[in-house]
This record gives structure tokens, sequence and C-alpha cells, in this order.
């Protein structure tokens, strides 16, 4: 476990506050508690004019910094715009003060107030265009010379670098400021080059600022047709332009994030829906396979050449068990005619009495032999006149000599509904004695 000395914890303490805070910031307070060191160095405290709320922080404004005299501003509600920073000596917190301005009742606060107020009323921060989510062109109003500038076209670049960028270079501080500002948007929406506008500059002071509580500006950015971002670098207050623009963002950078999409995310959006695809496309193609091969094995059983072939074997495997039923039938006769040779040597004595008897039992049994082979034989025949018969009756050609014909369609798929029959324009009819292609007249 790791032991900090004082000095070490407060050092880290100190980059913690330094780095949370590395840009200035503007805070609202009642100063209190004013002094001026003999260096020239003016101190005094910052707290929160809500008198149930006890909070205070230590402020310093530096000899040189400014020429404000902090003791014109005791106990008045004041912005203070500085760096927040940590006292070693006594591991405070403190602000180092930039710059001071009377809030509340100040001329200034009082006029933007007015405005915003009466532009409240009008309706005139209601009407929003909504920022398109893939720009094609963007258009930046600031100076051409600004950190803003830069700020904003590096972010462009790094999120959405195949959208154009048109700089419309005005001055944002000083007297020509509005004019220039409200000339460039009126560009804009005459050129009708870009998608969207960013409307940005630093931060600074309210004097600074004020080109942006103009209420000429703040109608000319709810006149335009197209979609306004502002990113003015100030915090926390808002001007006139960020009230009615389309979208107010506190930086230049955020609002170069807020009028791109990312592409890493569009790019990853893309190879997820191209191997949904993919995938689908795989799914359905082996699904239709499947299913043309076990149609395949099903019309197999019905075709004319595998039905032929089929009676072609049942017709061969009788005709060949009947052959092997006459041979035994022959071979039985021949075996007993054998005998009964051998018994009619051995009854040589009887053969004079018998004799009549043995020519007619001979002629009756030879008669019985062939009346039984002859009936086997028409039998066996017969069955097979059967079957030569419903081969022939199978023969394709034959059923189109009764009257019948084949439809087909062009790939030459017989037709076998009406349905799909009424669903094509042409097709072919084949007859017994040729085939001819037929158009459907509407």
């Amino acid at each position: 476990m790791k032991i900090f000395t004082v000095e070490e914890l407060q050092n880290v303490l100190r980059n913690l506050i330094i780095n949370e805070f590395s840009y200035p910031i503007t805070i609202k307070g009642e100063v209190a508690n004013t002094r001026i060191s003999p260096a020239g160095h003016q101190f005094f405290t910052l707290r929160d004019s809500n008198e149930s709320n006890h909070n205070s922080i230590n402020c310093v404004l530096f000899n040189g910094q400014s020429n404000k005299n902090i003791k014109n501003y005791d106990l008045s509600e004041v912005l203070i715009t500085g760096n927040v920073d940590m006292y070693k000596a006594n591991g405070n917190c403190q602000i180092k003060v930039i710059d001071i301005n009377e809030y509340g009742e100040g001329a200034l606060r009082k006029t933007i107030e007015k405005t915003r107020f009466k532009l409240e009323k009008e309706g005139l921060f209601d009407n929003k265009t909504p920022i398109p989510l893939y720009p094609k062109t963007i258009g930046i109003v600031t100076s051409p010379d600004s950190h803003a500038l830069h700020d904003a076209c590096s972010k462009l670049n790094e999120r959405f670098p195949i959208a154009d960028v048109v700089i419309y270079p005005t001055l944002v501080q000083g007297a020509q400021a509005t004019f220039n500002i409200i000339n460039q948007l009126e560009r804009c929406n005459t050129d009708k080059y870009v998608d969207v506008i960013l409307l940005i500059r630093g931060g600074g002071s309210l004097e600074d600022l004020m080109v942006f509580n103009d209420e000429k500006l703040a109608r000319m950015i709810n006149k335009s047709l197209i979609p306004v971002i502002t990113g003015i670098g100030h915090q926390p207050d808002k001007t006139i332009a960020d009230y009615v623009a389309d979208k107010a963002m506190e930086t230049p950078t955020a609002a170069a994030v807020h009028a791109t999409p990312d592409q890493y995310e569009i790019l990853l959006r893309i190879d997820n829906a191209r191997q949904q695809m993919k995938n689908s496309l795989n799914f359905i193609i082996n699904g239709k396979n499947e299913k043309m091969s076990d149609l395949k094995r099903g019309m197999k059983e019905y075709e004319p050449n595998h039905i032929v072939n089929k009676i072609k074997i049942e017709y061969t495997l009788l005709t060949t068990n009947l052959k092997k039923s006459m041979k035994v039938y022959l071979d039985n006769i021949k075996s007993r005619m054998k005998i009964e040779k051998s018994n009619l040597k051995t009854k040589n004595m009887f053969i004079n009495e018998l004799m009549d008897n043995t020519k007619r039992l001979r002629k009756n049994i030879i008669e019985e032999i062939i009346n039984k082979s002859l009936n086997h034989h028409n039998a066996k025949f017969l069955k097979y006149k059967k079957i030569h018969s419903e081969l022939y009756n199978f023969n394709p050609n034959n059923v189109l000599k009764k009257g019948y014909s084949i439809l087909r369609d062009h790939k030459g798929i017989i037709l076998k509904s009406k349905e799909h029959l009424a669903k094509l324009e042409t097709f072919s009819a084949e007859f017994s004695d040729g085939r001819i292609d037929v158009k459907k007249v509407k």
C-alpha cells in the first residue's frame, strides 16, 4: 500500500483539478471579503447570492491581469472568468481570475434580457429546423484566422471527412461584426451550397460576445432556411444567437461533433449490415437449393422414362419367372415319364395286358400336360399383353394422338395449373404432329 506525504497528496489533487478544468470557466456569484495586497494582487471571496446557501470559493486577480478594481464590485453579483487551481499553502481551491463583469442589473445584461424576452414572446425560439444526419456540405461562418475554425475543421475531418466544407469568413467581434455575420448567413441561403451552417467563435468577455446578442442577427438565424448550429465558447450563459439557433453547443468543437456522424460508427454499421445481408442471402439460397433438390427427387418418380423403365423391369421379372416355372414343370413331367418308363420296363409282363390302358393313360396325361401348359402359358401371355398395353398407353405420343396437348412455358416447363398459365404472356402447345407457340391477347 502506498503511503503519501502531504505534499504528494496535494500535488495529485492539484493535478486532478487542473486536468478536469483545463480551460477557463465562468462562475456567477457575489463578491465579498475584498483585499488588495501591497504587491497589487486583489483577493476576494465569491459566494452564492442565495442567503440560505453559504458556499464560497477564494479568488485572486493578479496585478497586471486586469485594470479593474475589485473594490468596485464589493457585495455585487458578478460573472468571473478564470482558471481553477489549488493553493498549496492551505490545500484550498481557488480561482485565478482572468476577467470580471457585473451581473444582474448591469446595462448589458438588461439589454440582453429585454431582447431575449421580446424574441421569446414572438416565438423565435420555438421554430427549430432538423439537422441533417449526413450533410454533404457544411458551411462555417467565423473568423478565418481563429482557433475556433481550426478546431472545428479538425473535428469535421476526423468524424466525417467526405463532407465538403465551405468557409464564409466574417468578423466575430466589434462594430461591423453583426453586419458581416448577417451578410454571410444571407449568402449561405442564397448560394444553397451547404446543408448546415456552423456559426462559431471562441470564448470571450460579455462585451466581446455582444455581437451574438444582436436582435437583427437573431432574426436572420431564425429566417435561415438552412439549419444553424452555434458553437460559441462561453460558459455558463447563452447568447441570443444560441436561443434562436436550431441547435446550440458549448464550443466550436462540440458544434462540429453535433453536425456530423462518426465515420467509424457508420463503417461499423455498414459492415454489420453487409454481414447480415450475406447471412440472410446464404440462408435463403440454401433453403431454395434444398427445396429444389426435394422437388427434383419427387419429379423423378413421375418422369415417363422412369415409369417405362419400371414397367420394363417388372415385365422382365415376370417373363423370367414364367420361364423358370415352365422349366420346372417340364422337368417334373420328364421325371415322371422316366419313372413311368422304368416302371414299364419292370412290368414288362404286364405290358401286353395293360398296353391299351397305358396308351389311354399316356394320351390323357399328355393332353393334361398340354392343356395345363397352354393354360399357364396363356395366362402369362395375357398378363404380358396387359403390361404391354399399359406401356403403350403411358407413351406421351399416343396420349397426344387422342387429342390431348402439352402446354409449356418459355423454359420448357410443363404447365400444371391455370394459376401458372395466368401469369404467362406466351406459352407453347405440343400436339401429336408438332409444337406451336401461343401468345395471349389482352
